[in-house]
């Protein structure tokens, strides 16, 4: 009980490295009770998709895509950030999720920019020679962010 009130009152982050060895030490017990080649391939899908999710966090803690408030053009930092998302997405088939807000009180005004916002990013990531089928978008508009908060995007590995 008290590791999940741990796991429960810390960061997303932090929940999914915690759970992590928990997850394989099950998926090792698993795969050793089955055929070694199924669970090659799905591990070195997951290793990719950890490989990916490690570079986005540690992209975006550097250099955190925003936008200006009622704008929806990517600045040169985020570009850059991007650059390297697209660079971590090649040689593999992981898909990316991104979830883009807009803190307008009107919610159609709200979600028509964060869409905009969200196509800015697929247009660059493409832009980059990631394929527009691994990156699914999240416009929130403002349901789930309002203030300056509205500003940020997240970036993830798709489950």
């Amino acid at each position: 009980m008290a590791g999940l009130v741990t796991a429960c009152g810390s960061g997303g982050t932090d929940n999914a490295a915690s759970s992590g060895p928990d997850l394989s030490s099950s998926s090792g017990a698993a795969a050793s009770s089955g055929a070694g080649a199924p669970s090659s391939a799905g591990q070195a899908a997951g290793d990719a998709a950890q490989q990916v999710s490690t570079t986005i966090e540690q992209a975006l803690q550097r250099a955190p895509i925003t936008f200006e408030s009622e704008k929806a053009d990517l600045t040169a930092q985020a570009t850059q950030t991007l650059g390297e998302i697209a660079k971590a997405l090649q040689g593999n088939t992981v898909k990316i999720s991104i979830a883009t807000h807009a803190g307008y009180p009107d919610a159609e005004k709200a979600k028509a920019l964060s869409e905009k916002r969200a196509e800015a990013i697929t247009t660059a990531l493409e832009g980059l020679g990631v394929t527009k089928d691994r990156v699914a978008q999240d416009a929130t508009g403002n349901e789930k962010a309002q203030g300056d908060q509205a500003l940020n995007t997240q970036i993830s590995v798709a489950q």
